[in-house]
């Protein structure tokens, strides 16, 4: 059952350091000020500041809870009241907030630039590999249908659904950070399923493919992985499916994604972990500031895009 808001702020506030935040390598140098712990789009989330007042970071914290649940009655696809979930059970939806137009809008767009590697309308795709169904032709064409996108109306193609699983919680984290910055807590790192680290001071991030740590700032990193969810061993049919097969591609064992928002990180990740190696490879050097470091099926670790962004001075192709 799902924590009361009023829980949800308590443990949250009650909550120490211990270890890293995501990916995040902890030092005793390192180590913040202030730890907040809740959860969001099903996730675990964490938020670490690094020497603000506590009881201004309290304050601000209870507008992060508050922020995160607003934005779960947006996205969510396992709350019944949610606007994704109403959109997807009338097949249109009224009235839409700004925050589904924009992401809508910015999926789609996605879709395009990844060539449909990067899909929101899978969603009938996936539940249909999460139910152990085979991946029909019926079911793949409901991949990739128009989404008529305006500020008052949201429409979708009949039998079609969305989701935005690789896109909202990069959106969640990215307003965790706005909203922080507004409080005037700049030096940060907020995890809220992908990690953000906007402050100037550099730490230390585990990068899962290169088994090893960067130094990085004024970044986000998204990573995704086959290993993390298998819905059917045996096939190893994982949750990244290629929308225009039903298809789960073996080119990557992990990837991440360095881009100056974790929006994009994480719509990006998601994407290339569908993609082979060379088409991973060009669709990095055509998007400004954005760096992947990969482990392919083989293990050998592929760097690709702007190495500054992974701590990294020298260009790597």
């Amino acid at each position: 059952m799902p924590q009361s808001r009023r829980r949800f702020i308590m443990t949250a506030m009650a909550a120490g350091f211990a270890g890293g935040i995501g990916l995040l390598i902890g030092t005793r140098e390192q180590q913040p000020a202030f730890v907040w712990r809740g959860a969001a789009l099903g996730g675990e989330a964490r938020i670490s500041l690094y020497g603000p007042d506590h009881d201004a970071a309290r304050a601000a914290l209870a507008e992060v809870v508050a922020e995160i649940e607003r934005l779960e009655q947006v996205f969510s696809l396992h709350r019944a009241t949610s606007e994704l979930s109403r959109l997807n059970r009338d097949g249109a939806l009224d009235a839409p907030s700004r925050d589904l137009v924009e992401v809508a809008t910015a999926a789609i767009g996605w879709r395009e630039r990844t060539g449909g590697s990067f899909d929101p309308t899978i969603q009938p795709v996936w539940l249909a590999a999460a139910a152990g169904k085979p991946a029909t032709a019926d079911i793949c064409a409901r991949a990739g249908t128009p989404v008529a996108i305006t500020p008052s109306r949201i429409a979708l193609a009949p039998g079609c659904a969305l989701t935005f699983n690789g896109i909202a919680q990069g959106r969640i984290t990215d307003r965790v950070t706005e909203l922080l910055a507004r409080h005037g807590f700049i030096d940060i790192v907020v995890d809220a399923g992908e990690l953000r680290l906007p402050g100037r001071t550099r730490r230390a991030v585990g990068i899962p493919a290169a088994k090893a740590a960067v130094s990085v700032a004024e970044v986000a990193i998204a990573t995704s992985e086959p290993k993390s969810l298998v819905l059917d061993p045996r096939g190893f049919r994982h949750h990244l499916i290629d929308p225009r097969t039903g298809d789960s591609p073996r080119h990557w064992q992990s990837i991440s994604v360095f881009a100056p928002t974790a929006e994009t990180a994480d719509a990006l990740s998601t994407a290339f972990a569908i993609l082979p190696h060379d088409a991973v490879a060009d669709l990095a050097a055509s998007i400004t500031d954005v760096a992947v470091i990969g482990a392919d099926w083989k293990g050998r670790v592929r760097r690709y895009g702007d190495a500054s962004m992974t701590g990294r001075g020298e260009a790597v192709s």
